[in-house]
């Protein structure tokens, strides 16, 4: 009778023998090896995936972008608000998308902000004032920096990349005469999606029909009490919903 080996794969009696057949040390030699190439591409995956995916578009509630801003209520009762900043951070964006150089300011910001609303509800309650406000807001990308507070306007120049539909609700807490402490919460539904001329292949900024929560704080001043004219300096960051 031959004998059986743990290093062959006989073949069952009566079987035709294999030529070259393969011993079992060869099978699980070629087995890790697959498996082994398999691990590899899962671990290349995320990376390609991050590589190529949205900006400011991260997981069901984790923050996709945080900002700076400063807003300004104007008009004859103080009806109509508009809002303007940069972004400090983004998911899927490293400094380098967000500035150019070691400073982090407005001045060197590349994705700025700029929003406008209009009053539609407002309740005061003795120190506690609430604003209903709806409006747009779009992200701009400039292809060199250049904005500033001192200027609104400046937050608008560049390439449209990102549009939002805003509805946000502004409760202001008075502390001081002419001084209030501001909670801005709101919600963004995202109507336009541009890509972003960058080195990673032009990703876009976030995706229309995006949903998000957005949270803001700061300090207000009051500009005149007769019109509710007031400036707000704000930080803040929207949510993925």
């Amino acid at each position: 009778m031959a004998s059986e080996r743990d290093d062959d794969l006989d073949t069952k009696a009566g079987s035709p023998s294999l030529t070259g057949s393969l011993s079992r040390r060869q099978v699980l030699t070629a087995g890790l090896a697959a498996a082994g190439a398999g691990a590899a591409s899962l671990a290349a995956a995320p990376a390609a995936f991050a590589a190529g995916r949205p900006v400011a578009e991260a997981q069901p509630g984790a923050t996709a972008a945080e900002f700076r801003a400063r807003f300004a209520q104007t008009g004859p009762t103080g009806e109509h608000f508009t809002a303007y900043g940069y972004l400090t951070a983004a998911d899927g964006a490293n400094d380098d998308d967000l500035f150019l150089g070691a400073s982090l300011s407005d001045t060197t910001a590349l994705l700025t902000a700029y929003a406008e609303g209009e009053l539609v509800r407002r309740t005061v309650d003795q120190s506690v004032h609430s604003l209903d406000i709806e409006g747009t807001l779009t992200i701009y990308q400039r292809a060199v920096p250049g904005a500033s507070f001192a200027d609104p306007a400046s937050f608008t120049d560049g390439t449209p990349v990102a549009a939002f539909d805003i509805t946000l609700q502004d409760i202001v807490t008075v502390f001081a005469t002419g001084k209030g402490l501001p909670t801005l919460t709101g919600d963004l539904r995202q109507t336009q999606s541009g890509k972003l001329n960058d080195q990673g292949g032009g990703r876009n900024f976030g995706h229309v029909g995006a949903r998000s929560r957005l949270f803001a704080t700061g300090i207000g001043t009051l500009l005149n009490p007769a019109t509710f004219n007031s400036i707000l300096e704000m930080a803040g960051n929207w949510t993925t919903k």
